[in-house]
């Protein structure tokens, strides 16, 4: 219904391009309605997970090793790729490719992995990680709101000619950036949990240790589905 309700006060904005009216005011900050209730229930439900093993009566999972480091990595270069996307959004006219040599991306790695085997640290990131999300979807939709009013914004010139900044494209991998880190995220607050690491002993995950990644699938999935409705009646 949300989007439907998005869709008549554009409709009113439309009607009167010369005026900035209630309804203007309403449609910006329509748009930020989503960002913020997914950053809340992050918070709320995906951030501090509690799991409850039995280390003498449960299976130990094997190449314990070989799942921690494909698990860490994964997460770290998924969010060094996400803060790049931003600051490119932010500072479009700078090639970040060109300045980041393979010993400074390892170097940012090695950093990242450190804070992620550190709880508060990897908290830390995880609220910079929303922060971040917020920014992109911040800035998304003032060009397209922007762009609604006829006016030009500095970062509208400079981003439209690439395909992937698209405002619906943008969306999407938006989201799809936040699924993923979400998903890993879970994963390695299960691998590290307690004295996981420093025992090197990591439990077979019981069946409710898998009901919130179905709970992450399905509350992406919803928002997915907005923004696809909102994509078809905008």
């Amino acid at each position: 219904m949300f989007p439907i309700v998005q869709d008549q006060w554009l409709n009113i904005i439309l009607l009167n391009e010369l005026e900035f009216s209630f309804y203007s005011i309403l449609y910006f900050l329509s748009g930020f309605l989503f960002p913020i209730l997914v950053i809340f229930n992050s918070l709320i439900n995906f951030f501090d997970y509690k799991f409850y093993p039995n280390k003498h009566q449960s299976k130990k999972l094997n190449f314990i090793g070989l799942f921690i480091i494909i698990n860490i990595l994964i997460l770290s270069i998924l969010i060094i790729r996400y803060f790049i996307l931003s600051i490119n959004l932010i500072i479009p006219l700078i090639d970040y490719e060109a300045y980041l040599d393979i010993k400074l991306k390892i170097l940012l790695l090695l950093i990242v992995m450190i804070f992620l085997l550190i709880n508060k640290t990897k908290r830390i990131l995880k609220k910079i990680f929303l922060l971040n999300f917020f920014i992109i979807s911040f800035i998304n939709w003032s060009i397209y709101f922007s762009n609604l009013q006829g006016v030009e914004i500095f970062i509208n010139k400079y981003i439209t000619n690439n395909n992937n900044y698209e405002f619906n494209n943008l969306n999407t991998l938006n989201i799809l950036y936040l699924f993923s880190f979400e998903i890993f995220y879970y994963l390695w607050s299960f691998i590290t949990y307690q004295n996981n690491l420093s025992d090197w002993s990591i439990t077979y995950p019981k069946k409710r240790d898998i009901v919130p990644i179905s709970k992450i699938s399905i509350f992406y999935l919803g928002v997915l589905i907005y923004y696809f409705i909102f994509n078809r009646v905008s």
